[in-house]
């Protein structure tokens, strides 16, 4: 089995298997989708870095449980688009309700054989823990799609695991569909040399944070500033110019003039 058939295919099982033991749907019920507190706290970080026009074409790839999409229509978004695995069941009581979810797809292979084979271009593409499921020798493949995928200007939101945070083997062994992992430097290498530009880094803070979360967010500053200490006792405060030492990378890069360099070649 190839390795894009590979990740298909895991993630096919989770979405099988997971509902099953929880005697639960795969479907998602709109209720759930439109009040999920993920969606309300991304309501919160996102509203500044998502496009100025609410008639957007935003694509969200890798839904999961639809809480960006869910957030976008919060925020008055009415041209959004998703794609996941078994994503069209995920999504059939939510399409039904909303009528600012153009369309919803499914994932057969892999993100650059469907955005290839889609041949639509979006004002904004957002991926959140997706990347780092992608195998090593695809990632160009698959970067490339996105660039190609999106409109002039159009921006590209990615999350996911710090490789230079605190918890690297834990995030990068937490499931069995991980492949590769980023730190700040290799991902602004790998955006760079497929057109990207603008390419920025962000952190987003908790929304409404209790007395507890307060505590929390202290004390892994403490632990953090530790880890920069470190970085630079050894002498590595050059490889991460960057200044990203959190447990996650959250990155926007903006098309640029280049040509799009996708080709099947890299797949």
């Amino acid at each position: 089995m190839e390795p894009n058939n590979f990740i298909a295919e895991v993630y096919r099982r989770m979405d099988l298997l997971l509902p099953k033991s929880k005697n639960q749907s795969v479907t998602i019920k709109y209720n759930d989708f439109i009040n999920n507190i993920d969606a309300k706290s991304a309501v919160y970080q996102y509203k500044s870095l998502l496009p100025n026009d609410k008639n957007a074409k935003i694509l969200d790839i890798g839904f999961g449980n639809g809480w960006f999409m869910a957030a976008c229509i919060e925020l008055g978004y009415t041209n959004i688009y998703g794609v996941d695995f078994n994503g069209k069941e995920k999504m059939l009581d939510i399409c039904k309700n909303s009528n600012s979810i153009i369309e919803v797809f499914n994932i057969n292979s892999n993100i650059g054989d469907f955005l290839s084979e889609n041949n639509k271009q979006f004002d904004f593409i957002h991926l959140s823990h997706v990347i780092e499921h992608i195998p090593k020798h695809s990632l160009l493949y698959i970067v490339d799609a996105i660039y190609m995928s999106l409109s002039n200007n159009g921006v590209a939101l990615l999350r996911t695991p710090n490789m230079e945070g605190p918890l690297t083997s834990s995030d990068f062994y937490i499931t069995l569909g991980h492949e590769y992992g980023f730190s700040a430097s290799n991902l602004q290498s790998l955006l760079s040399i497929c057109g990207f530009e603008n390419i920025s880094y962000h952190d987003f803070s908790i929304y409404n944070p209790s007395v507890k979360q307060y505590i929390g967010n202290f004390l892994r500053g403490i632990f953090i500033a530790f880890i920069k200490f470190k970085y630079r006792l050894f002498g590595a405060t050059g490889d991460n110019y960057y200044g990203q030492f959190g447990l996650e990378l959250i990155v926007s890069a903006k098309r640029g003039n280049l040509p799009a360099l996708f080709s099947k070649k890299y797949k």
